[in-house]
């Protein structure tokens, strides 16, 4: 991927967790990173491109993310501590998790992209559900969908009070059990 490409990526990441996808605009995009809003268009004639190229970018690092923590973290508690602390990080950036934000605003994404949202949250699910397993749970496919689901509603919380230990305090119980 070339520099101006990512550059793209990353301030359109960044705009989309801030402000929610439709809070911005190519001329947005265009203004922060110095260039014409015409150059955006050439790497994504339309948002829909933008969103799809933004969803599958961070599929694809969060995938690259969790198999570093899969060899480098030898517990999976462990590795969740370290899912916990990442996304806990977003609320000290005032940001919220891309995929989420996006969710939120599904009625005003494509069928694609929404279609690359379920892929990413079904692949973020197997993932907890092998470290839910690791720890011995039968039921590991439904405790990581409540993990799933209490870590976006405890961004929501953490992003709404300024207090990102929101996010450690309602998740610690899934790692404590």
């Amino acid at each position: 991927m070339n520099d101006t490409k990512l550059k793209i990526l990353e301030v359109a990441a960044i705009y989309t967790q801030q402000r929610g996808f439709g809070g911005f605009s190519y001329l947005d995009l265009a203004d922060e990173i110095g260039i014409k809003a015409a150059s955006i268009h050439y790497y994504f004639k339309s948002k829909d491109d933008l969103a799809i190229a933004l969803v599958e970018h961070t599929h694809e690092l969060h995938t690259d993310g969790f198999q570093n923590m899969q060899t480098s973290i030898d517990r999976p508690k462990g590795r969740l501590e370290a899912v916990i602390a990442y996304f806990q990080s977003y609320v000290v950036e005032e940001k919220f998790c891309l995929c989420g934000m996006l969710a939120a605003e599904l009625n005003s994404v494509s069928e694609i992209v929404s279609q690359r949202l379920e892929s990413y949250f079904n692949d973020f699910q197997t993932w907890l559900a092998k470290q839910f397993k690791e720890m011995g749970y039968s039921d590991s496919d439904n405790k990581a969908m409540s993990f799933l689901s209490t870590l976006e509603g405890s961004l929501l919380l953490a992003r709404l009070r300024k207090d990102p230990d929101v996010v450690r305090n309602m998740l610690t119980s899934y790692i404590n059990d």
